[in-house]
């Protein structure tokens, strides 16, 4: 079952912000009419909130592909992994969609799965 983010859900985009302050206008009181400074001001905000959205997005994309990279650049690498006597060897590298990363390491002759995270250093080749 697909996982259902409720900003997603619920967002409004500039367009439905038209919609709702050309229905606005259609039922404003002719002896009060909205002040246009008002909606100006709102529509800057709207703007704002769209652009920081839009910027919280890619730094998402681009967090997940320094950490892709990251991954990749241990394979075959020796590493110290927290609370472990020895080190290990990164043999493999799973990725799964919306999930850090898991690395395949060989130590004391058996496999273990850890993330960036467990690696508390990288040995000199």
């Amino acid at each position: 079952m697909d996982s259902v983010n409720p900003l997603e859900s619920n967002a409004l985009n500039q367009a439905d912000f038209l919609k709702l302050f050309m229905q606005e206008l259609s039922y404003q009181d002719p002896l009060k009419p909205v002040d246009n400074r008002e909606f100006m001001a709102q529509m800057a905000q709207f703007s704002s909130l769209q652009a920081q959205q839009t910027t919280n997005e890619d730094l998402e994309k681009l967090l997940s592909m320094t950490t892709a990279n990251q991954a990749l650049s241990l394979l075959e690498k020796s590493v110290k992994i927290k609370g472990a006597d020895e080190n290990g060897i990164v043999k493999k590298i799973v990725f799964k969609e919306d999930a850090p990363p898991t690395l395949s390491v060989f130590m004391k002759g058996e496999f273990s799965d850890i993330t960036l995270n467990d690696i508390e250093a990288v040995m000199p080749s």
